[in-house]
């Protein structure tokens, strides 16, 4: 599992209750943007008709203010959908799928809405400049930041000797393909990526991916998996 330590519980213990051996070695770490006045301000006082959360970083970066706006709220998935409800308000919608055409066909009509997306910083745009193709305006926020992390010298040997790697995020693929080729992938390990999103990042920068989970959740990636190694 490439995701940060306190993003791996559910999809880890789901895994070792089927009785797999889980190694985390997170790829990225997220951290706080030095100042999230200007985030919280824009939440707050901006002229919204939707404010999506496609991550539960960015609903922590906005905060209980988001109890205090008119916006209807959507989140991209039932982790992040938890998180909007641990602030006090219950998300308008929750696509059952985390994918890009989904959630716009939730947000509809988008012609003239005004729609808040706080992400990472090195978020991809596609989705943003998909809700404006359908007449959206859109602004982007940035809400937390995500950086690279160097494996240690046995974390590296826990993804060599991996039967599986997990990707989460177009962050994680990154970061997993920047390493030396013969320690991610050696010998011939799976890569299982969350969504269709997340897999076409990781092909953009040359990995093999494996399988892509019709479920973009933890409990997706585990079907996924057991799927997999029951057909093998």
């Amino acid at each position: 599992m490439t995701r940060p330590r306190e993003h791996a519980g559910p999809l880890a213990t789901g895994l070792e209750r089927l009785g797999a051996d889980v190694s985390v070695v997170p790829l990225i770490e997220v951290a706080p943007l030095d100042d999230v006045g200007e985030l919280r301000r824009l939440v707050e006082h901006g002229d919204h008709d939707w404010i999506v959360f496609t991550s539960t970083n960015a609903v922590g970066a906005v905060g209980s203010v988001v109890t205090r706006v008119r916006a209807r709220v959507a989140a991209v998935g039932p982790a992040t959908a938890s998180a909007v409800r641990a602030l006090g308000v219950e998300p308008a919608f929750v696509p059952d799928r985390f994918a890009s055409a989904e959630i716009a066909d939730g947000l509809e009509p988008l012609a003239g809405a005004h729609v808040l997306l706080p992400q990472s910083e090195i978020a991809e745009r596609s989705f943003a400049d998909g809700l404006r193709a359908r007449g959206a305006t859109v602004d982007v926020v940035d809400a937390y930041r995500t950086l690279e992390r160097e494996p240690t010298a046995p974390e590296l040997v826990e993804l060599g000797r991996a039967d599986a790697i997990l990707l989460a995020s177009g962050s994680a693929a990154r970061s997993l393909a920047s390493l030396a080729p013969s320690e991610p992938g050696e010998p011939g390990a799976l890569v299982v990526c969350i969504g269709p999103q997340t897999a076409a990042v990781a092909q953009e920068v040359g990995l093999e991916v494996g399988i892509v989970a019709r479920e973009a959740t933890a409990e997706g990636m585990i079907q996924a998996l057991v799927s997999h190694f029951q057909e093998t």
